[in-house]
């Protein structure tokens, strides 16, 4: 119990984010505390972290953080989350749309660049369905 009253932060999620690093620092304790998805999650993060060239504390950190935040605000929920062609593609769909509206490329570069096997229409249809989820989740509709 004594455990548990260490993360007992009134749902104060920043608070939660700086104690984080000392609540974290012994892995053996945290093994214990986090429950075993949790922390299969974390393993994952730090993997793929130290891959891309973090340093081995560091991506232990940031792992962690990545891991309180997605539950945080998508814990006690039920996501669907793709596998296979299904996940490489809703990654492309991301990655055109993100190239659209954050770097402002044209719909033919988009196309020509990313996806030939799709023609523009296609394109366009993917871009304006990504760009309703966007909307959608920041500006939520009144009605």
């Amino acid at each position: 119990m004594n455990d548990q009253n260490q993360f007992n932060f009134d749902d104060d999620f920043e608070q939660l984010l700086e104690h984080l690093p000392e609540l974290t620092s012994d892995r053996e304790l945290a093994m214990a505390r986090y429950k075993e998805h949790l922390w299969a999650l974390v393993l994952l993060c730090e993997r793929r972290l130290k891959e891309a060239g973090i340093a081995a504390d560091k991506s232990y950190q940031v792992s962690c953080a990545l891991i309180a935040e997605i539950a945080h605000y998508q814990g006690g929920e039920c996501r669907y989350l793709p596998r296979g062609d299904k996940l490489k593609q809703e990654l492309r769909d991301i990655h055109m749309f993100r190239l659209w509206h954050n770097h402002s490329w044209p719909v033919e570069r988009i196309h020509k660049e990313y996806c030939p096997n799709l023609n523009q229409i296609q394109v366009y249809k993917i871009l304006r369905t990504k760009h309703r989820e966007y909307r959608s989740k920041i500006q939520p509709t009144l009605i």
